[in-house]
């Protein structure tokens, strides 16, 4: 679930760097963050405590990303800090993500295989999904042998499950019911 404060701070980033010319340095300045912040769950975990000292955390960002960050990004964080909102400095990262793909017509579906996918089965898989929402696609695959076959696919709150494993528990749903009435 999305946080509303977050959304509405990355709004804001995104509105300012389309009045500033800079969006595409914002995004790559966001990606960065994000790649940052996915790679280091203490970092994260820093963000979110509340023990640490926000000068301490504001070091640490200095050190991280000064010089890496546009400006518009640092002025940004640096608002988060004032604000004293710097623990919701991953939620705004993901809540940016979503809105900027949004406005691209992009969504993310997440997809999980029995086994990896060849680039043939990848580029057809893109190409299905992408007519069936309307809008590009972007894949972030992840296989699970426990599947036993066929795949999973998640685009937002809809789930596409055309795995053996679920068509197994189907059939065996479908079998206790039968069973029961036949005992009734």
């Amino acid at each position: 679930m999305s946080n509303p404060v977050a959304r509405r701070y990355a709004l804001a980033l995104y509105q300012e760097a389309e009045e500033q010319g800079v969006v595409e340095r914002t995004d790559d300045d966001v990606q960065a963050l994000r790649e940052t912040l996915d790679a280091s769950r203490e970092l994260v975990a820093l963000f979110e405590s509340p023990i640490v000292a926000r000068e301490k955390k504001e070091a640490v960002v200095r050190k991280l990303f000064e010089g890496r960050l546009g400006e518009l990004t640092l002025r940004f964080v640096g608002l988060l800090f004032e604000k004293e909102r710097e623990d919701l400095l991953p939620a705004v990262v993901r809540a940016y993500g979503a809105l900027r793909d949004a406005r691209l017509g992009l969504v993310e579906a997440a997809v999980r295989t029995a086994r990896p996918l060849g680039y043939d089965e990848t580029q057809q898989l893109e190409r299905a999904l992408a007519q069936r929402t309307g809008k590009q696609v972007r894949l972030r695959m992840e296989v699970d042998p426990a599947l036993i076959g066929g795949l999973v696919v998640r685009i937002g709150d809809r789930v596409y499950d055309r795995s053996v494993r679920h068509q197994l528990d189907v059939l065996r749903e479908q079998l206790h019911h039968r069973a029961f009435l036949c005992q009734n």
